[in-house]
């Protein structure tokens, strides 16, 4: 009889009653997975409070855009000095003025990469929108390109005197990865503490799975965390973890307990 109400029940799933559903359900799954932007209700603002308590002295913004996270650090740890990356001319030329008025915001016109390289870059119709990827699956297209530098930032922290830093903070529209393995030899030494990274549908377009980064910083035996908006939950990869809702992730080594328990602890 059980089996009889089963068969009846998976035939009739997408009637109008199930197919609502089914949508409240994803609705309330993503909501529950934090798919949000808001810096100031996804987490991101809470890890910048909880990271000033361990008194943060360098913070490097790959993928500053106009600067609307940078001056956020720079709010939440005013002690830290920022250094932010922004490829695109155009955008880097409002980063700079909307930086302006804070002192301890060095504005970069150059990405992070994996090699020292020109490359071509897609623009959109926004400033929050450019990405060395083609992103498929949505309304908008490519406006223009424009050819841009990138840079190892294992370079960079040679050539300017980074010692160590203190909070990695990657948003550059599916290029994260690529730009870890440019810090290769400050992950290997374990100059960096704290990466955060986002994650999100524009993996589907770069092929970088959620899985990859846990592949590459495991290697220097660091541990992995999504970001919630009062916590962060360290986590072994599964399955289900790649879902494509993202929006951000933490990366932190092993050993570091003050910092994980600073971050998991609601």
């Amino acid at each position: 009889m059980s089996n009889i109400l089963k068969r009846i029940f998976k035939r009739n799933t997408h009637n109008f009653i199930l197919k609502g559903l089914s949508g409240f359900g994803r609705s309330m799954n993503r909501m529950y997975e934090n798919r949000n932007h808001d810096p100031y209700s996804n987490g991101e603002s809470t890890v910048l409070k909880k990271l000033n308590t361990l008194s943060p002295a360098t913070i490097i913004d790959g993928g500053s855009n106009v600067g609307d996270y940078s001056v956020l650090a720079t709010r939440f740890c005013p002690d830290a000095k920022l250094f932010a990356f922004e490829p695109v001319v155009s955008t880097f030329n409002l980063l700079k003025k909307n930086v302006l008025a804070y002192k301890n915001i060095t504005p970069v016109n150059a990405g992070l990469y994996s090699g020292n390289i020109q490359k071509e870059i897609k623009i959109y119709n926004s400033h929050t929108h450019s990405s060395l990827y083609e992103i498929k699956g949505v309304d908008y297209s490519v406006q223009k390109t424009e050819i841009i530098e990138l840079m190892k930032g294992d370079l960079y922290m040679e050539q300017n005197s980074i010692y160590k830093i203190d909070f990695l903070k990657l948003d550059i529209e599916g290029a994260e990865l690529d730009a870890l393995k440019g810090f290769e030899k400050a992950l290997t030494n374990r100059t960096i503490r704290m990466i955060q990274f986002e994650y999100g549908y524009i993996n589907i377009t770069s092929k970088n799975l959620l899985v990859d980064y846990y592949d590459y910083l495991n290697k220097f035996n660091f541990i992995i965390g999504k970001i919630y908006p009062k916590h962060v939950e360290f986590r072994n990869y599964k399955f289900k973890h790649e879902d494509f809702i993202g929006p951000n992730y933490i990366a932190i080594h092993e050993s570091d307990n003050l910092l994980k328990n600073l971050l998991k602890n609601r």
